[in-house]
């Protein structure tokens, strides 16, 4: 089967992680070709061939009239390529991609990897986004098959967007413990920041990913653990303003060069976070969205508690028992990890009031990172859970998904 797997960029996104790992996944059984709009170093490691559709990514400030000819730019290339490479299935991430991925179908079964809570995504409110919405509806009913990471994601689309239940499936993504534990050595330059306490965040320095509610939270726990330390993975478009906040609550941060002593540590993208992960006490995800997020589960392959927001799928990861549309107003001690509300996302300045869920945090992490006993009960089942989502597991239910949409064709 010749299977082509298209994506915005193998840049430092988790939907980029995910993509290049199914490479590996499917690669073993079928021929993969991984298709990217436009020409960059890949920043993932991918299996299977490399072709780039060479149309330049839309800019936040773009006006609809270059969004739209970039659309129609990128729907003529993967007509072209698909052809080319006479694919079989052509499974697509991210909105956008996806609808074009269905308009330009041919002899090839278009299939969508859904990644994302759709109806909660701030990125689409303008008109371009209230335009791709509109296309969801009417194109993701024609598409072959539809792939969500997590339950929450999946009920998103049937019930905001009308799809038939009937059409989407939920496999999540995996995690490859062994391969994860054998690459988590921390750079040398980093060891002697992780003698003191340290809690770790990892992900886009984006709006999504509410990182600011964690730094004012973490500026009121130093107070209270004189020693703590708050280590930030990850880029983008936020990172001055992430910077600026924490320099303002008073907090030595560093911002580059080599570390010292500070309290917060912008430690921009790894290639290879594991290490630092490994070697945390605690790793939180602030997020005020997620589907499934791939860093949490990462950090709980290696044993390392974790915390999240109950912002979607973190809750089917730490709490797969409960009801995954339940959302917390409290502290709640799940099976796996500790997970608390979510923030409300106001971007605040230093100087403003704790809002309640970041009181909240505040008592419910120094709870936690006080107390080993919690720790080391939540390492082991972090572990434990980690498991569940082995690369065998997964891979037999994409080949299952693809042998059946296939046969349907």
């Amino acid at each position: 089967m010749r299977i082509g797997l298209i994506l915005p960029s193998l840049d430092d996104s988790g939907v980029a992680r995910a993509a290049a790992s199914l490479s590996s996944l499917l690669s073993e059984h079928h021929e993969v070709h991984v298709i990217t709009v436009y020409r960059h170093e890949p920043l993932q490691e991918w299996s299977g061939s490399f072709h780039v559709l060479d149309v330049p990514p839309a800019s936040p400030g773009d006006g609809l009239p270059r969004r739209l000819g970039l659309f129609i730019r990128r729907i003529l290339a993967l007509r072209r390529i698909k052809a080319e490479l006479e694919l079989d299935v052509s499974v697509s991430f991210s909105e956008a991609l996806s609808i074009q991925n269905i308009l330009t179908a041919g002899s090839d079964r278009p299939v969508v990897s859904h990644h994302t809570v759709l109806s909660r995504n701030e990125n689409l409110d303008d008109i371009y986004g209230r335009g791709v919405k509109a296309l969801v509806r009417l194109t993701y009913p024609r598409a072959a098959g539809i792939i969500c990471v997590s339950m929450e994601s999946a009920t998103d689309l049937t019930d905001a967007y009308g799809i038939d239940p009937r059409q989407v499936a939920v496999i999540p993504n995996h995690i490859d413990v062994d391969a994860i534990e054998g690459a988590a050595v921390l750079p040398a330059r980093w060891k002697d920041v992780f003698t003191s306490p340290v809690i770790l965040t990892a992900g886009r320095l984006t709006h999504a990913k509410g990182q600011w509610h964690l730094i004012r939270v973490f500026a009121r726990l130093k107070e209270l653990i004189p020693d703590l330390k708050l280590v930030i993975l990850g880029d983008g478009d936020l990172r001055e303003y992430l910077q600026g906040l924490s320099e303002d609550l008073g907090l030595k941060t560093f911002t580059g060069g080599e570390p010292g002593e500070y309290d917060v540590y912008f430690a921009g993208f790894q290639r290879n976070p594991y290490g630092f992960m490994a070697h945390s006490d605690l790793f939180v995800l602030p997020s005020l969205r997620e589907a499934l997020p791939l860093a949490l589960m990462e950090a709980m392959a290696l044993g390392t508690p974790v915390a999240a927001a109950d912002c979607g799928g973190p809750r089917e990861i730490l709490a797969p028992s409960s009801d995954p549309s339940f959302k917390t107003e409290k502290t709640e001690f799940a099976d796996y990890g500790v997970l608390l509300p979510p923030f409300d996302g106001e971007m605040r300045a230093a100087d403003d009031e704790l809002c309640r869920e970041e009181k909240l945090w505040v008592d419910t992490l120094h709870e936690i990172i006080t107390d080993r006993n919690v720790l080391d009960s939540y390492s082991e089942r972090a572990r434990e859970r980690a498991l569940q989502f082995s690369p065998d597991a997964i891979r037999r239910r994409w080949l299952d998904f693809l042998d059946a949409v296939v046969d349907q064709g």
